[in-house]
């Protein structure tokens, strides 16, 4: 089985996508596998001067690294296209490689198609097709609208199989370790499903749960970006001010109201943690009666999030 993925982050193998690309791969036990960072490729824009169908069919006039992968694109059992989602599309350098794929088409109109297109000039039809992607967003829903219509013409409609995560960034997260080795757990049988016959509706339903519920994200990735909101969004928020928000934002409510006092006695800050019936606040300011103060080093509390050392540790 010759597997070729196509990664089309500009952040290459450290990209957040490919924490589920390696999964995938993993699980299907594929060795013959060979990955392709398109940033560190030298493929430029598409001419659209046709001239691979007219004047030197099969063959681009531009000499760069393009012929070299429409060469392993051909002989693929598997072409995997792995990208994290940019505005709404695929990442620019991995578009201009789509674009370029125009040298692998016959000029000539396609029979049988809805809305038009063009034959293959090589037979491909022992090829699969897979894409992998995450966002930033919640929810992959609706996120896609752009994407998978573009993979619908190439691949064909129905003819590949998608991988699509929201909440994408919290794979590189060391906290939040322990729920995403859980997702990556279920797209690891999602490849050895897929590699043994398909993968099962159970599975695509579990991949399709998004990792928090959104409230519980968007808290998390507004407090990321180390900035404050609102009417301070230009001032840099402190470090240990997000950390607190983040940790607050996994607490869901339970009907019992709590406030809990943080003290981190290394950097001699402190935050309460409103716990209500709708969710939490974090406040730095006009506290109220805490019902629990727990006073810690700062450092240790992020050790402990890291799985660096176990919070029952004696």
């Amino acid at each position: 089985m010759e597997v070729l993925i196509l990664n089309g982050s500009p952040k290459g193998d450290k990209s957040n996508t490919m924490y589920l690309t390696r999964a995938f791969l993993n699980g299907a036990g594929w060795d013959d596998v060979e990955v392709i960072d398109v940033i560190k490729t030298n493929v430029k824009g598409c001419l659209g001067c046709f001239s691979c169908w007219n004047k030197t069919p099969g063959k681009c006039v531009i000499n760069d690294g393009m012929a070299e992968i429409l060469a392993k694109m051909i002989t693929a059992d598997v072409i995997i296209w792995s990208f994290p989602l940019y505005y709404f599309g695929v990442p620019g350098r991995l578009k201009n490689l789509i674009d370029r794929q125009l040298p692998l088409s016959l000029p000539f109109m396609a029979e049988g198609t809805e809305s038009g297109g063009h034959p293959m000039r090589y037979d491909v039809t022992h090829q699969k097709h897979l894409v992998i992607s995450t966002c930033g967003f919640w929810t992959s829903k609706g996120n896609y609208d752009a994407v998978i219509p573009m993979f619908d013409h190439f691949c064909g409609k129905d003819k590949y199989t998608a991988v699509l995560c929201g909440q994408g960034e919290l794979f590189s997260v060391p906290e939040l370790k322990g729920r995403t080795d859980a997702y990556l757990e279920t797209v690891r049988r999602a490849g050895a499903e897929y590699a043994a016959g398909g993968i099962r509706a159970g599975t695509q339903a579990k991949l399709a749960e998004p990792l928090y519920p959104r409230d519980v994200f968007e808290k998390m990735a507004d407090a990321s970006w180390g900035i404050a909101k609102g009417e301070n969004a230009d001032v840099p928020a402190d470090e240990s001010h997000n950390f607190t928000t983040q940790m607050a934002a996994l607490y869901r409510p339970d009907g019992v109201e709590r406030v809990l006092e943080f003290h981190y006695t290394d950097i001699d800050k402190t935050y309460q943690i409103l716990l209500t019936k709708q969710g939490s606040e974090v406040i730095t300011e006009n506290f109220k009666p805490y019902t629990t103060r727990i006073e810690t080093p700062y450092s240790l509390w992020r050790s402990i999030s890291r799985n660096e050392i176990s919070s029952n540790r004696n």
